[in-house]
């Protein structure tokens, strides 16, 4: 039954109230992210790099980036001489000649857009445990103020990453039948896929294994499509390869490659160790799923744990979306990282993002399964908020 407060002669519901309350506290959690990466993106000091990039390369640091026609010219001697990331660099020009708070507002935005986008890849929709948990795994990643708080760090990782997740969203529910689009949705997705394809080389490895993963593991689901979902997924997959094959062999890469080490090399394995806290997260966050589905399905079918029966049948969430689709494709976009032998902490967000899709996935099941237990749920909401901030707060003001 729902009860009914009278407030001063008007009587509301205690549903309406809940809902009141949860809208309230996801805004106040939105705002809160934001205010937080505002803080940090005003407080931290201007990098080397967003210095250098301030000049015109090639000038000797003479000439500054003070138009678009030098945003283009830097970036196509990066593109030349040092890396295919062209978007990031036409983009750091472009607000290095802008008041610094439209960066800090533009910054956070995006970063606010990048943690809710993760957590509707698999959720549809953004609960506030799913936000929270999201913002709590950044928090204790690797170089924070580097991917998300440099001009230059952003514009590198947290945008191109951004662009990641909102391809992979619309593509991963547009395959599974999820979410239907309409053709102009269509026409920008194609469009899109060249765009995020031709971001950043990490964004290619992550989101070229996603695809092939995705085309693999649902080969007889796609082979039943209509024609035309066949042509528009073709297409994604042709575009996301041309602006790959334009990040990948730029000329610049290929210099870059021989500059460093180009043999076969386990240290890329030291981002995942560096990562340690993140990624044992996620690991008790997938066994606690597996856990409450065996015991759910243990009641109610009376099976047994361990049956392989159980595992094919009732936890395909977690074998089938999580690990083939999104914690494979991360790992096997590493590969490539371990031949190349430089891949620096802050270069791992793009595999970090496959990563806490599935933990924020995770984190939403657990929270479903308790909700009963509302009171509990609200506590450990709380609990955990001031764990994060309490994190987070002390590197606002940190600037190396």
């Amino acid at each position: 039954m729902d009860t009914e407060f009278n407030f001063f002669g008007i009587k509301i519901k205690k549903s309406k109230i809940s809902n009141f309350i949860k809208i309230c506290s996801k805004i106040g959690l939105f705002a809160l992210i934001f205010g937080s990466l505002f803080l940090l993106c005003h407080s931290v000091l201007v990098s080397p790099d967003d210095y250098n990039f301030t000049f015109v390369q090639g000038s000797n640091m003479t000439q500054r980036v003070d138009s678009l026609e030098n945003c283009i010219q830097t970036a196509k001697f990066f593109y030349n001489n040092w890396t295919g990331r062209v978007l990031p660099h036409v983009l750091i020009g472009i607000f290095r000649n802008l008041s610094p708070i439209v960066y800090e507002i533009v910054n956070s935005i995006v970063f606010l857009i990048f943690i809710i986008f993760i957590t509707k890849v698999l959720n549809k929709k953004s609960t506030f445990l799913g936000l929270l948990s999201v913002f709590g795994y950044l928090s204790f990643s690797m170089m924070f103020g580097e991917k998300f708080g440099w001009i230059s760090g952003s514009f590198n990782y947290l945008w191109p990453c951004t662009f990641l997740v909102i391809f992979i969203y619309f593509v991963y529910n547009y395959f599974q039948d999820e979410k239907k689009l309409n053709i102009f949705y269509k026409i920008f997705l194609i469009l899109f896929s060249f765009i995020v394809g031709f971001m950043h080389e990490n964004v290619v490895f992550v989101g070229g294994s996603f695809l092939l993963c995705l085309f693999l593991f649902n080969i007889k689901k796609f082979l039943k499509f209509e024609n035309k979902k066949k042509v528009v997924l073709i297409l994604i997959f042709i575009m996301f390869c041309l602006g790959s094959a334009g990040t990948i062999f730029a000329p610049g890469n290929t210099k870059r490659v021989e500059d460093v080490n180009s043999t076969f090399s386990w240290s890329f394995l030291k981002n995942y160790l560096d990562n340690i806290v993140v990624l044992i997260a996620l690991i008790l966050s997938m066994i606690t799923v597996f856990v409450i589905n065996n015991l759910q399905n243990i009641k109610k079918e009376k099976i047994k744990f361990f049956s392989l029966k159980n595992i094919k049948n009732h936890n395909r969430e977690v074998i089938k979306e999580e690990f083939l689709f999104f914690i494979l494709p991360a790992i096997i976009g590493t590969i490539p990282m371990a031949v190349i032998g430089y891949f620096p902490p802050r270069a791992f967000l793009a595999y970090e993002t496959m990563f806490m899709i599935a933990f924020s996935k995770n984190i939403c099941f657990i929270a479903k399964h308790f909700e009963k237990y509302e009171k509990s749920m609200a506590v450990i909401s709380i609990l955990l908020t001031l764990v994060v901030f309490g994190k987070f707060s002390p590197s606002t003001l940190r600037t190396n």
